[in-house]
């Protein structure tokens, strides 16, 4: 077992809870505690072409942490052990278009000029054809590289070979497989160590990232270990996407060397607990199921996270997204598997001529909500929100997806509110039940936008083009607009419907 490589990848993988934002303190510990243990490696984070956030939750949306980009100028903040090779992963899907390659070219210098010495590129069997040139240009400037598999539990064997062949013909130091789902075994690791050893692969140049998802990770990693794997990655109390990694201090506790688990328990107990208090990875019966069925466990994530979903429901969410083989992650898939709707003829018929829209931030509580309804208002939000007297309420626009799921149910009990949703298939149990406050209006999505009197269409679904839409339909002429935050997207809206030529009605949408 001491034959074997440790990377740590607790700031990059554990970055999935808190966006990165670990402070500069906590990674300076992080470092030192690391310093005498057995760890060879550590990765300090991933280096994205991005600003914007990847991570799991809603919350964090407002503040990303440095240890998603990693710049050169900012881990020049370290003291880093000399006995440690510090790492970073990239995302191929990152630099599939060429304009992001440049940021590659200008963020990874010659590897003798940076503390940085080892890449991990993440990469889909899918999107192999574009790894040699990340490969290539990297060992050009002096980087070790290692190439990591991801979601090889539902590739064959051939694909896991075809992937590696490519990589190590283009230069890849390190060849990773990554249990992306949590779901592999022992016996699937020995398969295909077989196949790669009778393919010529040589098994020490393999790598293994666990996930925690069954509570396997340790058995599994111990499995690539007799096989000949080279090097296994852990990170601190297992933090890291979905249910987590492999535990450090459990794993050199397996390796019966526990001065050292108990030195990394010291730094856990003193920075860690209050982060999986607060965050609560690890194994539960959700990411099992997650793990039986392919789906991504950032989906189980985000769902706990909310804190508003009961067990059926989130039960009934993952049966769909395992029947809609939810294996990729991103923030919109929500409505892209969700958006499924029967077509509808619209059971509402209004004569309102003018509406109030409250938008979901506490700025709203300045308004004097009850002078607008005695002057003939009728008073609405975007989502449910508590900054405004629900006595004052008519009518609430609901049509992302997640938010109908976490909401919904609370709507529905206030009284004397209609509710306005698309018609989920999802939520037919809710239309039938509660079929006297629900207003039923479609959103699909078309790269121009169009309004009809059942449905409208625009390239993203959000909720203040659907309000808008609804609106427009039925020909209240007078919209004004309390508490929208006038970023340059809602003021693009704003002005993409004061300039629609789509309809004879005529409208005003003022902001307030």
């Amino acid at each position: 077992m001491d034959h074997v490589k440790i990377l740590d990848c607790t700031l990059r993988d554990g970055g999935y809870y808190n966006n990165w934002d670990f402070s500069n303190k906590f990674a300076k510990d992080y470092i030192k505690s690391l310093s005498n243990s057995s760890v060879n490696s550590i990765e300090i984070g991933f280096r994205k072409p991005i600003t914007t956030n990847i991570g799991s939750g809603q919350k964090g949306l407002k503040k990303i942490g440095n240890f998603l980009t990693t710049k050169e100028s900012f881990i020049k903040n370290f003291k880093f052990p000399r006995n440690k090779t510090i790492a970073v992963m990239i995302d191929l899907a990152d630099f599939l278009k060429k304009n992001n390659f440049q940021y590659l070219k200008k963020n990874f210098p010659d590897s003798k000029l940076s503390k940085i010495k080892l890449v991990r590129i993440a990469c889909n069997y899918d999107d192999k054809s574009s790894l040699p040139l990340l490969i290539k240009y990297l060992k050009n400037k002096n980087y070790m590289v290692a190439a990591n598999l991801m979601k090889f539990t539902i590739l064959s064997d051939n694909e896991i070979y075809a992937f590696f062949n490519l990589a190590l013909k283009s230069g890849a130091d390190y060849l990773y497989l990554a249990d992306s789902f949590g779901s592999c075994s022992p016996s699937k690791l020995n398969n295909i160590t077989n196949n790669l050893k009778k393919k010529g692969i040589n098994i020490s140049k393999l790598g293994f990232h666990s996930h925690d998802n069954t509570g396997s990770a340790l058995k599994n990693t111990i499995a690539a270990i007799k096989n000949g794997f080279g090097i296994i990655d852990t990170s601190l109390m297992g933090m890291g996407r979905g249910a987590g990694n492999l535990k450090l201090e459990k794993f050199l506790n397996y390796q019966k060397k526990f001065n050292e688990a108990k030195q990394i328990k010291n730094f856990t107990k003193k920075n860690m607990s209050q982060l999986l208090k607060k965050y609560k990875w690890g194994k539960n019966k959700f990411y099992i199921y997650s793990a039986k069925n392919s789906i991504h466990p950032t989906f189980v994530q985000r769902l706990i996270e909310e804190k508003k979903f009961n067990i059926k429901v989130t039960t009934d969410i993952l049966k769909f997204l395992k029947k809609n083989k939810a294996m990729n992650y991103d923030m919109n898939i929500f409505d892209n598997l969700f958006l499924k709707m029967q077509s509808i003829n619209q059971n509402y018929n209004t004569k309102i001529k003018k509406i109030a829209i409250f938008c979901d931030n506490k700025d709203i509580q300045k308004f004097d909500v009850k002078q607008l309804k005695s002057s003939g208002y009728i008073i609405s939000s975007l989502n449910f929100t508590k900054h405004i007297n629900h006595k004052f309420l008519d009518l609430i626009f609901q049509s992302n997806a997640y938010r109908v799921f976490t909401e919904v149910e609370k709507i529905l009990k206030i009284k004397k509110i209609k509710l306005i949703v698309p018609h989920y298939v999802l939520l037919k149990k809710f239309f039938k039940k509660f079929s006297n406050k629900i207003i039923k209006y479609n959103i699909y999505k078309n790269k121009k936008l169009k309004i009809e009197r059942n449905y409208c269409y625009f390239d993203k679904n959000l909720v203040l083009v659907y309000a808008l839409c609804f609106c427009i339909s039925n020909k209240i002429n007078d919209i004004k607009i309390f508490g929208l935050t006038k970023s340059r997207s809602n003021l693009k809206i704003i002005d993409i419907f004061k300039n629609f030529k789509g309809t004879n009605s005529k409208f005003i949408i003022s902001i307030q």
